[in-house]
């Protein structure tokens, strides 16, 4: 198979002046690959297996589809500044949110009858699921640090941390049922 990834990143940085620092990104992009084109496996007049190509278009779920990628997400951004208030009191956090992922539907049966590394994307009606059209979630995230600087005098000292991660609790899912044929379809799932 192929594949191709495209992208631009945009960052604006505000440094470390007046005692805080901002910066920003953002990450826009996509990317695509073909599955394999199926082909002949044969033995050539020398006795020797070559591979010859098939000669006649097969369904798209059969492989050679151009599509968006599994994992493709085609945004990203994030914020994150500190701001050191003083005496060693340091106030940070970051904000990142991400585009939802492109995922595999898949029937929850082998129509095909080629075994587990089977596509499962016909279904019995004889339609075939899209590749990779499932657009998951978007992701949004902010975690939050607060950190006090004591000294004990010269060069040494101790760091006392409050973090919180996902401070306003967002639901963010990294896993869905994707099986068709799952009473759960299209919910998060555990991972």
């Amino acid at each position: 198979g192929t594949s191709n990834y495209y992208g631009a990143d945009f960052t604006l940085t505000k440094r470390y002046a007046d005692n805080w620092q901002l910066t920003a990104s953002y990450t826009a992009s996509w990317f695509k690959d073909r599955n394999p084109n199926r082909v002949n496996w044969v033995f050539g007049s020398d006795g020797l297996l070559t591979q010859q190509p098939i000669g006649f278009a097969l369904a798209r779920d059969l492989g050679g589809e151009y599509t968006f990628a599994a994992t493709d997400q085609r945004g990203r951004a994030t914020l994150n500044g500190i701001w050191d208030i003083g005496k060693g009191l340091q106030l940070s956090g970051i904000y990142f949110y991400a585009k939802g992922e492109q995922r595999q539907v898949v029937t929850g049966r082998d129509a095909r009858n080629e075994g587990s590394g089977a596509e499962q994307r016909l279904r019995a009606d004889g339609t075939i699921i899209d590749r990779n059209a499932f657009d998951s979630d978007a992701i949004h995230r902010v975690d939050f640090r607060l950190q006090q600087r004591v000294p004990l005098g010269g060069n040494v000292g101790i760091d006392a941390m409050f973090e919180v991660f996902n401070l306003l609790n967002h639901n963010n899912f990294g896993s869905y049922t994707l099986n068709e044929s799952n009473g759960a379809f299209g919910n998060p799932s555990v991972n």
